[in-house]
């Protein structure tokens, strides 16, 4: 049986999503405006615009995970640490009620969020090709059942069988030209 472990490692290695590396990239644009900023304000806005580079960090790397519960996780970390950069940069801690209300919101909704995420169609857009469904689980009381075998000549595509096409015998063996057709003498006028 061939287990395809190995490629797609490969495929994952090889056509990764850019989205990981721009996140990323604003994580560190980000951390540098919080060091240029934090100078000129007196330290004030360095964990605020800290937070806000995190929270994108965190939505654009799990929406390169192309999976809907993962991008929900980044949506949560969004929420999270705009929450704790609003709280930074009003200094009045009640605030973090706010990320808390909205992450509890969010899980009531988990079911509708990724149910659309899923249906929207960019995540499945994104992916070159998609993993064939796995098989069916079988359970160890059931024990192994060997698939069923298909009759000669035949074959399964999309759920139904199919029959080979079956080659022409014109070739092989003469046949004679039925009577109608054979030739006839050339008629006199």
């Amino acid at each position: 049986m061939y287990d395809d472990r190995y490629s797609r490692r490969y495929y994952r290695r090889r056509y990764r999503n850019p989205l990981g590396g721009i996140g990323v990239g604003l994580l560190i644009i980000g951390l540098a405006f919080a060091f240029a900023f934090s100078g000129s304000f007196n330290g004030h806005l360095f964990l605020p615009i800290l937070f806000v580079g995190l929270a994108f960090c965190s939505l654009l790397g799990s929406a390169s995970s192309l999976n809907p519960r993962g991008l929900y996780g980044g949506l949560q970390g969004f929420v999270w640490c705009l929450g704790l950069a609003l709280c930074f940069l009003v200094g009045f801690w009640p605030w973090i009620l706010l990320p808390v209300g909205v992450s509890i919101i969010l899980g009531a909704l988990l079911v509708p969020i990724t149910n659309g995420l899923a249906s929207a169609g960019f995540l499945g857009a994104m992916q070159p090709n998609q993993q064939p469904p796995q098989q069916e689980y079988q359970s160890y009381q059931q024990g192994y059942q060997q698939p069923p075998q298909q009759a000669p000549g035949t074959y399964q595509e999309g759920g139904q069988q199919h029959q080979y096409p079956q080659p022409k015998q014109e070739y092989d063996q003469p046949q004679s030209q039925p009577a109608q057709q054979q030739e006839m003498p050339p008629q006199q006028q």
